[in-house]
């Protein structure tokens, strides 16, 4: 159907039908009593950039070089997909109310029919109308006077502070207000408005666009490939949350720091982060929980400190992290191969499967590199505690199996174990001197 065949039906309803209720809205600038009626599923669209599931679609449209049309039969069973996948224990507890109490929150949509707030409802209506149930043909909904293409900038201010407001984005992904911060932005919103609408402080909103400045660094990294393939954020958000708190408290000077570093050295500090990130949620000894602390200590500006506030720490884990994750991302295939070699496969599963293998290649180096490093800024930490230092030296030494072909054959270790011996003879002499002058 065409739009110009909904805006003359929208028009005829207006004409003929009588509102079943009223619903306050605020409206360019003004609160507005509009009224209710019941619209026919036939004449909707969904609108699939709602921010419920922005991330999604756009992910989709950048996988597939295509963009989705909810007017085509095809793509709007793929957005009703994504509708309900973005929550289903809530879809199923509001399909369930639905039936046994019909539609109680009426919806917005524009004059052609596209649906600004109640997407979600629409697509659970007609869900339960397509399985024979009894009912709804009908979504109860106020009819804005104006199309999208009218008004954008209002219209999505209204969609926004419907959909996104302090009370309804808890019920939305982690990820979608932070794409709903950038859409925003290019069609010209300050960050103030944008916080008044979303019910959040100027401030915040600062960092929702700085969080997401990241997230797109590391989609846009050249061996990964995946720009604006949002879904490969999944459970991360966390991660990119303490990265940018961590940057932002450098930028400004944090007297944590005990080295002049520069921009790039900062610019290291992301990049080893980022490979962090996509080791750990992809890994299959992860718990995906998108808690994890064991990568804090890169970047961390606590009072025990972190790896990048140490200069020494820091450098030596920077260039063993970079020599040894170098040969992994060398052997990894890119996009283009897993299309050319799986031509018939879901990307999004290709991708999902290529960041597994690349973290089960990466998890070990990872960790060994994470644990050096972690010990020697406990021993920095504990440099005043001498005998504890010692007996945690003495107690590691003695755990070590001497029968062992790589304790035998390896000529490292018989040089470890000779600078070993003059490290102890020299704190020995040290010891003695001082108890001659006493």
């Amino acid at each position: 159907m065409d739009q110009e065949s909904r805006i003359k039906y929208f028009e005829n309803l207006k004409k003929t039908s009588a509102p079943i209720s009223h619903m306050p809205i605020w409206y360019e600038n003004e609160r507005q009593e509009l009224p209710v009626y019941k619209i026919d599923l036939e004449y909707l669209l969904y609108n699939q950039y709602n921010g419920r599931i922005a991330s999604l679609v756009k992910s989709y449209e950048k996988q597939n070089g295509l963009s989705l049309d909810s007017s085509n039969k095809d793509d709007k069973k793929i957005i009703e997909g994504f509708l309900w996948n973005s929550n289903i224990p809530s879809n199923k507890s509001t399909k369930k109310s639905i039936k046994e109490q019909g539609q109680l929150k009426y919806g917005i949509v524009t004059k052609d029919g596209v649906i600004i707030d109640g997407n979600r409802r629409a697509m659970l209506l007609s869900e339960i109308l397509d399985e024979g149930k009894e009912n709804p043909k009908y979504f109860r909904a106020v009819i804005l006077s104006e199309s999208i293409e009218d008004n954008a900038k209002e219209i999505m201010r209204l969609e926004t502070t419907y959909q996104m407001g302090e009370d309804a984005k808890v019920d939305y992904n982690a990820i979608e207000k932070y794409l709903k911060c950038q859409d925003l932005i290019q069609v010209g919103f300050s960050e103030k408005e944008i916080g008044k609408m979303m019910g959040e402080s100027e401030p915040k909103i600062k960092d929702y666009i700085s969080i997401l400045d990241l997230m797109n660094d590391y989609l846009r990294q050249d061996q990964l490939g995946y720009d604006g393939i949002y879904t490969r954020l999944d459970k991360t958000e966390g991660a990119f949350v303490d990265l940018n708190s961590y940057l932002k408290r450098y930028t400004g000077g944090s007297k944590m720091v005990q080295w002049n570093f520069d921009e790039t050295d900062a610019n290291d500090l992301k990049i080893i982060y980022f490979d962090y990130i996509r080791g750990i949620y992809n890994s299959k000894n992860s718990s995906n929980s998108g808690d994890s602390k064991d990568y804090r200590f890169i970047g961390q500006t606590s009072k025990k400190g972190s790896f990048f506030c140490n200069e020494d720490i820091w450098k030596k884990f920077r260039d063993r992290h970079f020599e040894e994750i170098e040969k992994i991302n060398n052997e990894e295939p890119t996009v283009d191969d897993l299309r050319a070699k799986h031509p018939n496969e879901n990307l999004d599963n290709l991708l999902k499967s290529r960041d597994v293998a690349w973290a089960g290649k990466a998890d070990s180096l990872l960790k060994s590199n994470m644990g050096r490093s972690r010990s020697a800024l406990d021993n920095k930490n504990n440099r005043d505690k001498p005998l504890e230092l010692l007996i945690s030296a003495k107690d590691k030494l003695e755990s070590i199996n001497t029968t062992s072909p790589s304790f035998l054959d390896d000529e490292n270790v018989f040089q470890i174990v000779d600078e070993i011996r003059k490290l102890s003879d020299t704190y020995k002499n040290i010891i003695k001197n001082n108890q001659k002058h006493k």
